[in-house]
């Protein structure tokens, strides 16, 4: 796996997130791959979707097409690791139990079908939360988390009728930021963002689905052209791009993206990250 497409990794990236400063109505984010942010708001510090291990396949070989910005073996510091769904690139021990092991003082948050793999693995009970659609979770005196049920290809309840998947929004200092996880756009999901609005900013999955990839077993996401229209629906304020860039057998060019906005609504606002690289929003 090559590694020089970080614009800041390793100690350099760390220590940029460790003494980043947040004020009133201001967010700051870094993108880490994939699915994966860290969103520094009222200074709680919250990983969500991060994978950094290496997520090789004997089988497949190496999945990923470049290195980890960092490992958690010496724990970093976080408040809350966040998981949307149990899948490796969301959701992984490798990931988590360094993690959990190094840094005592973070908590974990995941679907609650998935609390039992964390506690069963090991992870103390009172650090690991079942988040459940409907149940807002308050992460500080000052920052909230609210599940939304994702659709990964199609919504999925356990037996107690909690969603397997979700994305979250994160509201604190003023700003609304959704993080969709794995998802399509449904009616369904658009209702219930209505009624979490306003969302400044929507970090959402474009790398879609096809065919070939299904007949791998590999689900799909929204659709670029369905990614932009969520964001003109719901009056978002910057549109982030994700999803698209870390596994060798699941990715697109995030230009679409770009193209999509450019040719159907010029005047939206987005952005697409560098690896490693620190967004500043101010409201």
């Amino acid at each position: 796996m090559e590694n020089s497409r970080w614009y800041k990794s390793g100690t350099a990236l760390l220590r940029e997130i460790d003494n980043a400063k947040t004020g009133p109505g201001m967010a700051l984010l870094w993108f880490l791959g994939q699915m994966g942010f860290v969103i520094k708001i009222n200074e709680t510090v919250i990983y969500i979707d991060t994978l950094l291990n290496d997520f090789s396949s004997e089988k497949e070989g190496v999945r990923r097409v470049y290195a980890p910005p960092f490992n958690t073996a010496a724990g970093v510091r976080a408040d809350y690791f966040i998981s949307t769904h149990n899948h490796g690139d969301h959701m992984n021990l490798d990931t988590i139990l360094p993690q959990a092991r190094a840094n005592s003082k973070t908590r974990f948050i995941v679907p609650s079908p998935w609390r039992t793999i964390l506690t069963g693995a090991g992870i103390e009970e009172d650090r690991v939360i079942g988040a459940a659609e409907g149940q807002p979770l308050s992460l500080s005196a000052e920052t909230s988390l609210f599940p939304v049920a994702a659709a990964h290809t199609e919504y999925e309840q356990d037996n107690n009728g909690n969603y397997t998947c979700l994305g979250y929004v994160i509201r604190g200092s003023g700003i609304g930021i959704y993080h969709a996880g794995d998802t399509m756009v449904t009616p369904r999901l658009i209702q219930t963002l209505e009624t979490l609005k306003p969302i400044d900013i929507a970090i959402l999955p474009v790398n879609g689905g096809d065919w070939e990839r299904t007949s791998k077993g590999i689900i799909g996401n929204m659709h670029v052209e369905d990614a932009v229209k969520l964001v003109r629906a719901l009056e978002i304020d910057l549109a982030v791009p994700a999803h698209y860039d870390m596994m060798n057998n699941n990715s697109i060019n995030p230009a679409h993206f770009a193209d999509e906005i450019y040719r159907t609504c010029p005047q939206q606002k987005y952005h697409i990250f560098a690896l490693g690289e620190q967004f500043c929003y101010c409201k």
